[in-house]
């Protein structure tokens, strides 16, 4: 009989994807969605469906028993003021639930996705899974660390887990519109005549799938991969979606340093309205950052691979435009730990940066 595959936050850009993945080798999955949950991600997929919140121990025990592999995905991404405590709840809380009901349940392997963010940032060079786990910075950032921490130690006392820390994550089946596929559908809707300077690390959602299951197979227990694809400039990320939607890139490039007032102003806008902003202190932070970021040691020893970051875009806006499922065709409202649908058709209207994976 084929492995059960456990998979939480199942509906999230990533999970929805893994699931679609992990089905397409002929596994069994059990998609572990917050109650309430909007299963849009899920139609026609034929998998099981668990309702379990990772802040409730007892629900999530019951979500991975007889699990072979779970896969833990779920998480609060959020880089808005005023989330500290459900960050802490959910991104360390859940985890340490998750933890332990795999203990509880005797799983096989633990495959935990941290992000690229929990790593100490270094000044120039490259970052990669020998920087450490951070203990400053932004709750997202620490939330992370701490979680990342934990499941380590976890596997130093005998867990079989693995860890996987993917970049800027973009791509298809983004039905939630995370922060880059609210990026790619406003640049495909409307175009971007001015870009700004700086870029970052990105990688295909797909191709971070495909290192889940990688190091679900081939990872060393208590290891951490990270899984990039390639770096590109908000200019050339810009220019992808315009090509793609048959629009025309963008003619101007303004430095970072005269953004800066803008973003502050952004950060004042999320607070008085709850609605997300793209260019944030923390977002222009990122995008100036002077490292790059290397995920050799998971093409090493697992085999990982990626695709160029503009098929990832023309592939994102693709499912954007064409798809009736896609957010631009119905109301996304976005809230902390939770997509629902307003039943509204139109434009998404994000009212928080705060979504599950």
């Amino acid at each position: 009989m084929a492995k059960l595959n456990v998979v939480t936050g199942a509906t999230g850009h990533l999970g929805n994807v893994l699931v679609r993945q992990l089905l397409a080798q002929g596994q069994r999955v059990r998609a572990v969605v917050q109650p309430g949950d909007d299963l849009t991600p899920l139609a026609g997929l034929a998998v099981e469906v668990a309702h379990a919140d990772v802040t409730d121990a007892a629900a999530v025990s019951e979500a991975v028993r007889d699990a072979d592999v779970v896969f833990h995905l779920a998480g609060l991404v959020s880089i808005t003021l005023g989330q500290h405590e459900r960050l802490w709840q959910v991104n360390v809380g859940g985890t340490r639930n998750v933890v332990a009901a795999c203990r509880e349940r005797s799983v096989g392997r633990l495959v935990h996705v941290s992000s690229v963010h929990a790593l100490v940032e270094p000044r120039g060079g490259q970052l990669n899974e020998n920087a450490g786990f951070a203990t400053t910075g932004e709750d997202y950032t620490r939330t992370k660390a701490e979680a990342s921490r934990f499941v380590a130690a976890a596997a130093h006392d005998g867990l079989d887990a693995v860890q996987v820390l993917p970049t800027g994550v973009l791509g298809p089946w983004d039905f939630r519109l995370s922060e880059m596929g609210q990026f790619v559908a406003r640049v495909g809707r409307h175009g971007m005549p001015v870009a700004i300077s700086g870029g970052y690390d990105w990688v295909d959602v797909r191709d971070v799938a495909d290192g889940l299951l990688l190091a679900a197979e081939k990872g060393r227990r208590g290891e951490a991969y990270v899984l990039n694809g390639e770096w590109m400039s908000v200019s050339n990320l810009a220019t992808s979606v315009a090509q793609a939607a048959g629009l025309h890139p963008p003619w101007l490039t303004v430095p970072l340093a005269l953004v800066w007032p803008f973003a502050w102003v952004a950060r004042a806008w999320e607070l008085l309205t709850h609605r997300r902003a793209l260019l944030t202190p923390y977002a222009l932070r990122q995008l100036s950052a002077d490292y790059r970021v290397d995920d050799s040691k998971a093409r090493r020893e697992l085999g990982y691979t990626s695709r160029p970051v503009a098929v990832a875009i023309a592939d994102a806006w693709r499912f954007l435009a064409s798809d009736p499922a896609s957010p631009i065709h119905r109301a996304v409202v976005v809230q902390p730990g939770r997509a629902t649908i307003s039943g509204i058709h139109g434009a998404a209207t994000p009212t928080s940066t705060g979504a599950r994976r």
